[in-house]
């Protein structure tokens, strides 16, 4: 098939990017399965052939850039000619006459709001996600575990260290708790996502490159991902599973679909997060990289990318009808439970 991607990004991002490396990701698997890709992409940023020799070797990948304007516009007025099927990373308006001219698939990564509309031919990041939004269809995010370092062996005692990845700006992820947690054990604490004051055992790593990540994922202990709302379907435990590094998270959204038994510590509290790394003795890393291999990887994504959208050329329409469908008490929030932090959470509902 001749399959476009749509994500107005940069592509493949330098540094933090989480729909953009699954969509360099499928990309890859599509392109090592005999399909042509088109990157539909943001003007001016055509590195992806340049910079990434597979793609460039293989004759099979063509960007084209966005028209400023094409948000304004019905997708029959600016989407290429020669593609078979659409898979869009981002919502594409729901309207008379804004319909896809061709076979397509919207893949949701995000949450939702209330008065969003969705076309039949939508799909979810995980089981929760999908229930979230009342829907039938799912695919979980993958990585390609050749690109990530496995390392049996974690330093331990002094040399010892743990990691949390996410963009620190966004309150959810939660860092403020994984400081307090590390400054309550006395660990060692490297963060990547965003810039800070290091400060004894907590380091800021800022918005690192993939290497740099994969350095300081590879040899942690474990991941803290203390994440504060329902997640879609994370990257950043994948990647850290990936180099056979432990996950330690609360049970928000996809996480315990992630989290398989025996990668990982799911912490419904704070005393939990306390005495989650007392159990990563039970958690082998081998364990961990395997869980990717199996169920997380840039190849399994792709096939099931691949099997939904040959039922949607068979049948046309995904059998179900998306909506906001959220829980309002689906979250448990994690978080110190100082005077402080429980007045604030009790005035704000936020952490």
């Amino acid at each position: 098939m001749r399959i476009g991607l749509l994500h107005e990004s940069i592509l493949p991002p330098r540094t933090y990017g989480g729909i953009e490396r699954i969509v360099v990701a499928l990309s890859r698997a599509f392109i090592r399965r005999g399909h042509d890709v088109t990157i539909l992409c943001k003007k001016g940023e055509a590195r992806l052939i340049a910079e990434d020799p597979a793609h460039a070797s293989s004759g099979r990948l063509k960007v084209f850039e966005l028209p400023a304007d094409y948000l304004a516009r019905p997708p029959s007025m600016w989407l290429p000619k020669d593609l078979d099927f659409l898979h869009s990373h981002q919502p594409l308006r729901v309207a008379e006459g804004w319909k896809p001219p061709l076979p397509f698939v919207v893949t949701i990564h995000g949450n939702g709001h209330a008065d969003e509309k969705y076309w039949q031919n939508t799909a979810f990041l995980s089981e929760s996600h999908a229930r979230n939004h009342a829907a039938k269809y799912f695919v979980y995010n993958g990585v390609d575990p050749s690109r990530y370092t496995y390392q049996r062996e974690k330093a331990q005692a002094e040399e010892g260290y743990f990691v949390f990845l996410a963009r620190t700006t966004w309150r959810v992820k939660n860092v403020k708790t994984a400081i307090a947690w590390a400054n309550d054990l006395g660990v060692r604490l490297e963060i990547m996502g965003g810039s800070g004051v290091s400060r004894g055992n907590i380091r800021f790593n800022g918005l690192v490159d993939e290497t740099e990540k994969v350095k300081l994922l590879s040899g942690a202990r474990a991941l803290v991902y203390p994440t504060n709302w329902d997640e879609p379907c994370a990257g950043a435990p994948l990647e850290a599973l990936a180099c056979g590094t432990p996950v330690i998270s609360t049970a928000n959204g996809c996480m315990p679909e992630l989290v398989r038994p025996g990668t990982g510590v799911i912490c419904s509290d704070y005393n939990e997060l306390l005495a989650a790394p007392a159990k990563l003795d039970s958690v082998h890393p081998e364990d961990c990289r395997k869980s990717v291999e199996e169920f997380f990887s840039d190849e399994r994504m792709a096939d099931d990318y691949l099997q939904l959208m040959t039922k949607i050329i068979r049948d046309g329409e995904l059998d179900h009808e998306p909506r906001f469908n959220f829980n309002s008490k689906s979250v448990h929030l994690l978080y110190k439970p100082t005077v402080v932090n429980r007045i604030r959470v009790a005035m704000t509902g936020k952490v």
